[in-house]
């Protein structure tokens, strides 16, 4: 249920053998992250990357290039904003027909694949037969039909409409049958996983920046120092520590974005002590989440206390959340003794979110002894169901469909067994809205059903940072956006260097 695993369930990562790659060529080149490299000196299309190879299990190498890879090289038809909306991607636009019966999607022109070969309707078809079994879960059944309806575009048939059913247009389009060939501005080298060259022939023009090369480190702090140094031109992930000496640089850029994954202490309702909801909303209630947000994750986050995204597009305004009141939490635990055990992954984040959350929660009588183990012990538990409760990030937003993946008790993406029959039947109605006007409602009584029956205690939802040399020109990001989502508009400044060491 950590990151890698939501991500799998979203269908949007790089296969096993892919992984595999990547690990062995981290270690590669490990100790080429060690030695001293010489600061850059002319100005350069290359963009050297620094990315830890001790991170947290959130963070490993593995998985940030995974993500990366996903980034520079792989597109869906559509893209969700933050507020769950659709933009277009490879789909040019897309119309409703048949009483939202039928959706049939127009396909931009020129788009290859970076082997050359066209992005056409008979490929898409292929695609999306495969791509949405895994976007869609338990929704696919939904689904009566894939298949070409012109030159230019597909149809996608459902059994019934459903707003719901639009947010599956985000399915990643690979080549089939090609683990690495699909249509982004950049494509990654085939014997070298941690380098990517820039498409010549990507449909909305050539990148600038001709080729990203992953220089890899041991940690944070060493990758931090080298960016510091000129010696590489961005740092992946910024730990919270070096936020504010990079912040304070010249000649460095700080950017900060919202991942769509959330912290939540998950609970087992098989657990006889968590059977009551009362009692589950009396441990919200003790939460303050605002602090949490600001100890745990030096104030790089956004408190919430539902899966939903308060931006979400469908979501009615006024929507119900979790107050913080540990004077009325007092007085329903006061009648019972709670004591359970709190898995937590190996990680420093974590480890302190989970003491400041034990500490809140032992405020109002509460007994949470924290565990931490590995990644491994923890999906184990999650499978086996042998735990009291979690705490984990997972992926919530921008759309409600993952939501629905993650949290329906029923879904085979839910491999944690999370959720209940309350949240059940509310994503069910969800599920089989009609109408926008419907959706918007469902949307609501959604929310309704997590504060009502929650199935855990939801914290907030992550910032992350990343860092970028003044020597490129970097457009402003959206507000909440990846800044690498725009890297192929990233342009090397020719007519000025930072070459001073801070």
């Amino acid at each position: 249920m950590i990151q890698g695993r939501c991500t799998r369930r979203n269908g949007s990562i790089q296969p096993a053998c892919a992984v595999g790659a990547v690990l062995t060529a981290l270690a590669c080149i490990g100790s080429c992250g060690r030695e001293a490299r010489p600061a850059i000196q002319t100005p350069s299309s290359v963009l050297h990357l620094g990315i830890s190879q001790v991170q947290s299990s959130l963070t490993n190498p593995a998985a940030g290039l995974r993500q990366l890879n996903q980034l520079l090289t792989v597109e869906g038809l559509v893209r969700l904003d933050n507020d769950g909306r659709m933009q277009p991607q490879l789909a040019e636009r897309w119309t409703l027909a048949e009483g939202g019966r039928s959706l049939i999607v127009t396909l931009k022109p020129g788009v290859k694949f970076h082997d050359g070969s066209p992005v056409n309707p008979q490929t898409v078809v292929e695609v999306l037969r495969d791509g949405l079994r895994s976007t869609t879960g338990p929704l696919f059944e939904d689904i009566a039909h894939v298949r070409v309806a012109s030159p230019n575009s597909i149809e996608i048939g459902f059994r019934r409409p459903s707003p719901l059913m639009l947010e599956s247009l985000e399915v990643l389009v690979k080549k089939p049958g090609q683990s690495i060939v699909a249509t982004g501005p950049y494509v990654v080298t085939a014997d070298k996983p941690t380098e990517w060259r820039a498409n010549a022939d990507y449909y909305l023009g050539p990148p600038a920046i001709s080729q990203i090369q992953i220089a890899s480190f041991p940690s944070v702090r060493t990758a931090w120092a080298e960016l510091l140094r000129n010696r590489i031109d961005m740092l992946y992930e910024v730990g919270l520590d070096a936020f504010d000496s990079l912040q304070n640089s010249t000649n460095v850029a700080v950017f900060a974005y919202m991942r769509h994954y959330q912290y939540v202490l998950a609970f087992n309702l098989r657990q006889p002590v968590f059977r009551s909801s009362a009692l589950r909303r009396a441990l919200n209630l003790a939460v303050d989440r605002e602090e949490l947000v600001r100890q745990a994750l030096g104030g790089h986050g956004v408190p919430s206390s539902v899966p939903i995204s308060a931006q979400y597009w469908a979501l009615p305004s006024g929507a119900a959340t979790f107050p913080y009141d540990p004077q009325k939490a007092a007085a329903t635990l006061s009648a019972t003794p709670v004591r359970f055990t709190c898995l937590v992954p190996t990680d420093q984040i974590f480890e302190r979110m989970a003491l400041h959350l034990k500490r809140q929660l032992s405020a109002v009588g509460v007994d949470m002894s924290v565990r931490s183990v590995s990644s491994e012990e923890l999906f184990e538990a999650e499978r086996t169901r042998k735990y009291d409760a979690v705490l984990v990030e997972v992926i919530s937003a921008p759309s409600v469909l993952r939501v629905y993946q993650v949290w329906n008790s029923k879904s085979e993406l839910n491999l944690g067994g999370f959720g209940n029959a309350t949240v059940d039947k509310a994503l069910e109605r969800v599920r089989y809205a009609e109408t926008e006007t419907d959706f918007g409602q469902s949307v609501g009584a959604l929310q309704q059903a997590f504060i009502d029956d929650p199935p855990g205690i939801f914290v907030g939802w992550s910032e992350r940072l990343r860092a970028v040399s003044k020597r490129f020109a970097v457009p402003p990001p959206a507000p909440g956006r990846d800044v690498l989502s725009s890297v192929r508009l990233w342009v090397p400044r020719a007519d000025e260097r930072v070459a001073r060491r801070n």
